[in-house]
């Protein structure tokens, strides 16, 4: 765990700042310089971006995790392997394109009425994918050599700030809508390109394509593994994007960015998970190579309860400091009380998912890895279904429902699996003691008397929530590794005082 605890540490705060930055811009921002319709619309290509750079990209990512560690070379040229996933990545986007320009009247008809920025938008999405396509390629070529850092650094702080900037110059009225559109499409390109000088600069990768026959490596098993790799990614990601995709269509773009208001702050509480799946999803592709079921276990165990412990304190949080919230932002288009129960429904999905640990990458980094498309399949049905039957009655509550339920479903499925085939699961005594201090630091914080202005409130019930929950942590013992830290960091202070 050596290299996980150096590399998730720092990655965990490059997450924290990019969250800083984001909660600017979708508290403070947003609100105030775009109405629920644009900032709806934001989210949508945003997620369909997403899903179609997933398909383009063939799976390439997936197969780069898990067959490099047999191509690796000492020379730098990994038998060409780099080279020939790079082709076949082109090639998919290429194929991608082509479909959607010709279903642009299939896919449009869907939101017919109720994303008008979309119809006019509609080939905004190519270029856009293509530099999701390409940073996604690159940042997986550096987390395969335990480069994770940089990348983080570009997609979580960087390019939230060039929104952050983008957001103001139109608050000036320097720039309209369509221009922060396309300064955003911009900024990914922007990253992507930083990127690839990094990777260039490693020295990793060797980029001479002379001598490259690619006959060494098994292009049958890699592209079958590659497209149940698809499958399973564009489904998963689905079921993190159907509730945007399926409310622009049947409630609007404004009901959609009401939604994903409260989602995106919701998102706060995924961030260990994010920090630490940068250099865990490697360490599990290297002990499948070598069958070490013990690392797997290790790692299993402590990812769970790292990520439970960080995200019942950040899903707390945001719930003691509701009314400052709504204070700050001052939008009636997103503050209403009643849209409150958007953000707990998603906060559980996302304390579930968490929990979970690596369920889901366990089985896929596994040879059991065409199973797990079988899962996320039963679950994307089960969240559409759901969703098209909440919709209509209970517009944003009834996708955060299905959200919450599919999440829920999938996990247990992942995790019994995992149970059942392998031996491995990752709960203890610990994580019921995690519930019982989150319960406890809560009340504290809640019913803490009120502050007389709102940064003092924030600062006041936030560190006395943070405090009580984090004394009880350490006090139990709930988590070594934070412990461990802990520990490290006092004896720092006492040396420096």
């Amino acid at each position: 765990m050596g290299i996980v605890k150096k590399q998730a540490y720092k990655n965990t705060i490059i997450q924290y700042v990019g969250m800083v930055i984001a909660y600017v811009n979708t508290v403070l921002l947003f609100p105030f310089f775009a109405t629920s319709t644009e900032y709806g619309f934001y989210n949508l290509i945003i997620s369909i971006s997403v899903l179609y750079s997933l398909i383009a990209s063939l799976g390439i990512p997936g197969i780069l995790l898990r067959y490099f560690p047999f191509y690796r070379t000492e020379d730098k040229k990994h038998n060409g392997f780099i080279h020939w996933t790079v082709m076949l990545s082109l090639l998919g986007f290429v194929a991608a394109s082509i479909v959607y320009v010709a279903l642009k009247p299939v896919i449009l008809s869907a939101y017919a009425g109720t994303s008008p920025l979309y119809q006019r938008y509609y080939y905004y999405l190519i270029p856009m994918s293509f530099f999701v396509i390409v940073f996604n390629y690159l940042e997986m070529t550096g987390r395969i050599v335990y480069i994770t850092i940089y990348s983080n650094f570009l997609q979580s702080v960087l390019l939230r700030l060039l929104t952050t900037v983008f957001l103001v110059m139109m608050a000036f009225r320097w720039i309209n809508y369509q221009d922060f559109i396309f300064l955003y499409i911009g900024s990914n390109g922007l990253i992507a390109l930083l990127m690839l000088i990094s990777i260039a600069a490693s020295g990793q990768f060797s980029w001479q394509t002379s001598d490259l026959s690619f006959k060494t490596i098994e292009k049958r098993a890699i592209v079958n593994f590659g497209i149940f790799t698809v499958i399973s990614s564009s489904i998963y990601v689905l079921l993190q994007k159907v509730d945007t995709l399926m409310l622009s269509a049947m409630a609007g773009d404004d009901v959609q960015g009401v939604y994903s208001w409260y989602f995106n702050i919701a998102i706060v509480i995924g961030v260990p998970a994010q920090a630490l799946s940068r250099t865990t999803y490697p360490i599990v592709s290297n002990a499948w190579k070598t069958n070490d079921m013990k690392a797997i276990d290790e790692v299993y165990s402590k990812t769970s309860i790292i990520q439970m412990v960080v995200g019942c304190l950040l899903f707390i949080g945001v719930i003691v400091n509701r009314q400052n919230l709504y204070a700050i932002a001052h939008n009636k288009e997103f503050v209403d009380p009643k849209y409150f129960s958007l953000f707990i429904v998603v906060g559980l999905g996302f304390l579930v998912d968490i929990t979970g640990g690596l369920n889901a990458y366990i089985i896929t980094a596994s040879h059991k890895y065409k199973l797990f498309t079988l899962f996320v399949v039963i679950s994307v049905g089960f969240c559409v279904l759901v969703n098209y039957l909440l919709i209509p009655k209970y517009q944003g509550l009834g996708s955060a429902i299905a959200y919450l339920l599919t999440l829920t479903l999938l996990n247990f499925i992942t995790w019994f699996y995992i149970k059942y085939r392998f031996k491995l699961q990752p709960f203890r005594l610990k994580h019921i003691l995690v519930i019982i201090i989150t319960a406890v630091s809560f009340a504290a914080g809640y019913y803490f008397w009120k502050m007389p202005n709102v940064p003092a409130d924030i600062i006041v019930r936030s560190s006395i929530t943070t405090i009580i929950y984090g004394s009880l942590i350490y006090l139990f013992h709930i988590s070594p590794d934070i412990n461990e830290k802990v520990d490290q960091m006092l004896v720092k202070f006492k040396i420096k005082k």
